[in-house]
C-alpha cells in the first residue's frame, strides 16, 4: 500500500477521533485528491490548532473552495498562496462578499485548468476592497467600456432618473442615447452610492480599472460633451489585471 492509499484510509478511521467534525470532513474531502492537499490543509490549520472556533470556520471555508472545483481538476494549491489566503479566511465570516472572493481565489489555485488565474497579488487586493467596490467591479465586467456622469460643479452622484433625463435632453441620435444609457455604472445598486467617485479612483489606484479612449465613443466625446451642456462623463474599463481579478475572484465557479 503506497502513501496515497494510506491517506485515503486514515481519515475514515482516525481523523474523526482526533479533529472536530468540520476539520475531519475537510480532511476527508482533501484525501480524495491526494497526499499533497492533505498536507497543505493540515499545514494551514496547524497555526490555529488550539482555536477551535477559528479552526472550524477555516475548515469549512477550505471545504467550500474544494467543492467549487470539478473533481477531475482538483490539485494541491501553491503552498505560499494557500497560506496567505488561509490567514485572511480564518477571520472572515461566512457569506460576505470578501469571503466569497477569497474562496474563489483559493478554488482557482486548486484547479489545474485555472491555477494560472490565481495571481498572488490578488490576496492583498481583496483585503483592500470595500464590498461596494466588488459590486462595482462586477458592473464594469458587463460593459466595455463603462461610463459615469456628473453635473459640472456638483459632486452629487447622478442616479438613474437624473442620468436618463440628461441623456434624453442631449442633442444626438436616439440610437446613441440608447447605447450610452447601457454603458453607465449604476451607483443606485451600491450600499453607499455617494461614494461612487471615491470607489472608482480607488480601483484605479489598485491597478484594476483604467480610463479609456480606445472605444467608438471616444471619437464622439467632443460632440457628446457639447451636446450635453452642464454635465461631464468619463469612460472607464477593467484593464487586463482587473479582468483577470474578476475572472479569478468574482466570476462564479461552475462544478
Amino acid at each position: 500500500m503506497d502513501a496515497n492509499d494510506v491517506i485515503k484510509v486514515l481519515p475514515e478511521k482516525v481523523i474523526e477521533d482526533v479533529y472536530s467534525g468540520a476539520v475531519s470532513e475537510t480532511l476527508k474531502e482533501a484525501s480524495k485528491i491526494g497526499v499533497d492537499l492533505v498536507k497543505t490543509v493540515r499545514l494551514v490549520l496547524l497555526p490555529i490548532q488550539y482555536g477551535a472556533m477559528l479552526q472550524d470556520r477555516l475548515a469549512r471555508h477550505i471545504r467550500s473552495s474544494i467543492n467549487r472545483v470539478p473533481p477531475a481538476n482538483r490539485v494541491a494549491p501553491v503552498e505560499s498562496l494557500s497560506l496567505q489566503i488561509a490567514d485572511r479566511l480564518k477571520f472572515q465570516e461566512e457569506g460576505s462578499p470578501l469571503t466569497e472572493m477569497y474562496l474563489n481565489l483559493l478554488a482557482r489555485a486548486m484547479d489545474k485548468e485555472r491555477a494560472s488565474e490565481a495571481h498572488p497579488a490578488f490576496v492583498q487586493v481583496i483585503g483592500q476592497l470595500a464590498p461596494d467596490e466588488a459590486l462595482l467591479i462586477e458592473q464594469l465586467s458587463s460593459a466595455d467600456p463603462s461610463a459615469y456622469i456628473r453635473r459640472k460643479g456638483n459632486d452629487a452622484v447622478m442616479l438613474e432618473v437624473d442620468r436618463a433625463e440628461a441623456v434624453d435632453q442631449a442633442q444626438f441620435a436616439d440610437d446613441s442615447k440608447k447605447l450610452l444609457k447601457t454603458l453607465f455604472v449604476r451607483p443606485e445598486d451600491l450600499t453607499q452610492p455617494s461614494l461612487l467617485y471615491t470607489y472608482i479612483e480607488h480601483l484605479v489606484s489598485l491597478g484594476l480599472v483604467a480610463y479609456t479612449n480606445d472605444h467608438q465613443w471616444a471619437s464622439k466625446y467632443r460632440t457628446v460633451k457639447t451636446s450635453m451642456p452642464g454635465v461631464d462623463f468619463w469612460f472607464i474599463r477593467l484593464n487586463g489585471f482587473g479582468q483577470l481579478f474578476h475572472q479569478a475572484c468574482l466570476a462564479t465557479a461552475v462544478v
